[in-house]
């Protein structure tokens, strides 16, 4: 009986490493495949985000209605597959230890790059376009520069 359940635990374990081996190997696939083939750079799916960002986080006044600029950046961002939507602020937000690197925000007289970072990446969280990621909520895990593969 105890070789029984030795084996039993051993199965159970063996299943479980498998399972969390396939989404493991599922996630570093999709963030692969988000943006290949595609044209320019991924950052350029979101423009009307950084005007969005710049209006909130800088006090630029935007085209049209205050209103509007939230409302296409959130279209933008909805139009990007869910698994991909993480992936996208990524490149929309940049690198800092890549300042050279072609991302969405830039240093404005007076609107440093940092508070645009921070709000941008809140993005897709229930207080502003409310969408789900690939973590399947309204978040980004690792948003942070450190955590980035």
């Amino acid at each position: 009986m105890n070789n029984m359940a030795s084996n039993s635990s051993r199965n159970l374990l063996l299943l479980f490493a498998a399972v969390l081996l396939s989404v493991f190997a599922a996630a570093a696939a999709t963030r692969g495949d988000c943006f290949q083939g595609m044209m320019g750079s991924p950052s350029d799916l979101i423009p009307s985000c950084r005007d969005y960002v710049e209006q909130e986080t800088c006090g630029f006044d935007t085209e049209g209605p205050p209103f509007m600029a939230r409302e296409d950046c959130c279209k933008q961002l909805a139009a990007i597959p869910q698994r991909c939507r993480c992936e996208a602020l990524r490149y929309f937000i940049g690198r800092r230890s890549r300042p050279d690197q072609i991302g969405g925000l830039i240093d404005l007289p007076g609107c440093p790059r940092e508070p645009q970072r921070d709000f941008a990446r809140i993005l897709v969280t229930p207080g502003q376009c409310n969408l789900a990621t690939i973590h399947n909520a309204p978040y980004c895990l690792a948003m942070d520069e450190s955590q980035w593969h």
